[in-house]
């Protein structure tokens, strides 16, 4: 009998084991925490991120603070990063469930979302940058100013800001884009390669591929700022992921902001970090750094700016079918993490 009861409770207590185990949370945004090696519980303060970065962008760099000093990890965010050439391909993850936040120069994010209407559910939800640090780098033995692209190739990247810049070029210097032969490649190493082997004239590059056009032998020809024009870059996501999900997204934000500072204020020390692990220059690295702005916000100038190039693209064929902006906009994850620096109104 004392058998009999002990085999019966060991089986009750089984059983009690297998029903609890069952009853787990199924929320895609809550990790497993162990806080011994004998106890793991789901915290509801600790959540998954996944995050599109490009090299060097904000996010990029937060995973290597992350990496070294388990800053965001210490905070219950488990930050995962994919790399892509360029945001664009950011957006086509999001779609696929791959990453869960992507980002977008004001013209890829517009063109995108004027070619996808039916289907679109992607929303801007915070300014990460506002950039002029872009510059037509050309080989000069062909291009030493923007009229010598006539008969000449031009390198750029489908569906990216570069087709607007080069709209904007063409425009301001009379410059008919039929006289212009454009080569779309899919990323930098594929715009040097060309640089290299004498198959194209000129690229748009940013300021930490300045030194790798240099070496090819190129020249800077003009900047956007020349032509009176910013790269302004959002952080993007789904619609249904920012409405399940905005505390945390809030709360990302707010970590994000933090960690800008501490890189701000150990910038020597992070820069070894980025050499370390990227190979590029500590020097250059904190030039690019000091050209930036490393905070969150949604101003009017953002809006108005994608209202400005949405309708430059409409204008220019890009899409057939005109649409308003603030349907694709969504700030309330911003607002939660700094009400103040939420400050724009839809206009159209």
């Amino acid at each position: 009998m004392k058998l009999y009861k002990l085999l019966l409770g060991v089986l009750l207590a089984f059983s009690l084991t297998l029903t609890a185990t069952g009853c787990g949370s199924n929320a895609s945004s809550v990790s497993a925490k162990t806080n011994d090696s004998s106890e793991v519980t789901d915290n509801p303060d600790e959540f998954t991120i996944r995050i599109g970065v490009n090299s060097l962008d904000n996010n990029f760099l937060l995973k290597i603070l992350d990496n070294h000093t388990g800053f965001l990890k210490d905070k219950g965010i488990n930050l995962e990063t994919t790399e892509f050439s360029a945001g664009i391909n950011t957006i086509d993850a999001i779609t696929t469930d791959t990453v869960d936040i992507g980002l977008f120069a004001t013209y890829a994010g517009v063109n995108r979302i004027g070619n996808t209407l039916s289907d679109s559910k992607l929303r801007a939800f915070a300014m990460i940058d506002k950039s002029s640090n872009y510059k037509l780098y050309a080989n000069p033995d062909t291009v030493t100013k923007p009229e010598d692209l006539v008969g000449h190739i031009g390198v750029s990247q489908a569906g990216v800001v570069f087709e607007y810049y080069y709209g904007e070029l063409f425009n301001q210097y009379g410059i008919d884009p039929k006289d212009v032969t454009i080569t779309n490649v899919g990323s930098v190493q594929e715009a040097l390669a060309l640089a290299a082997n004498g198959g194209g004239d000129a690229y748009w590059a940013g300021s930490a591929n300045y030194g790798k056009f240099e070496e090819k032998g190129w020249k800077p020809v003009i900047g956007i700022d020349d032509l009176g024009i910013y790269m302004y870059t959002f952080l993007v996501a789904d619609e249904s992921y920012l409405q399940a999900h905005q505390h945390e997204v809030a709360k990302y934000l707010q970590a994000s902001e933090e960690g800008f500072k501490y890189i701000d204020e150990n910038l020597d020390e992070f820069a070894e970090w980025v050499t370390a692990d990227t190979g590029l220059d500590k020097e250059i690295f904190k030039a690019e750094w000091n050209s930036r702005r490393h905070y969150y916000s949604f101003e009017q100038e953002a809006y108005d700016d994608l209202v400005k190039i949405k309708n430059w693209c409409y204008e220019n064929g890009r899409f057939d079918t005109n649409y308003k902006i603030e349907e694709y906009i969504n700030t309330d994850a911003l607002a939660e993490a700094f009400p103040d620096r939420v400050d724009w109104k839809a206009t159209e």
